[in-house]
């Protein structure tokens, strides 16, 4: 039997991301020193931030531990990928996944 690598590939639109506002402004933002004093500024929200925060990507690889043109009804995959904001990676992500062929 051959294995199959896959490409997967998402884009979307994030409708409520709540905590984007948080991780933009922490991340984003700064650290100053004034006459030895520690003053954090923080990232602004300018137009960037408003198109990051609802344009989502995910990227990455599937591999298929059987061919996924057999005429098998199960498989199992595992993959590896990258979840961005328009293009900014956010964090990765390991999976292991199963699919079932439905006969119709």
């Amino acid at each position: 039997m051959d294995k199959t690598i896959a490409v997967d590939l998402k884009i979307g639109l994030n409708v409520y991301k709540p905590f984007y506002k948080i991780d933009w402004q922490l991340n984003e933002g700064y650290i100053q020193f004034v006459y030895g004093k520690e003053i954090i500024v923080l990232g602004e929200m300018d137009s960037c931030y408003q198109i990051k925060k609802h344009v989502f990507s995910r990227m990455g690889l599937k591999y298929y531990f059987m061919d996924i043109e057999s005429s098998s009804k199960h498989n199992i995959y595992i993959g590896a990928f990258i979840n961005a904001n328009l293009g900014k990676a956010n964090f990765s992500e390991l999976t292991l996944g199963y699919v079932h062929k439905f006969d119709f």
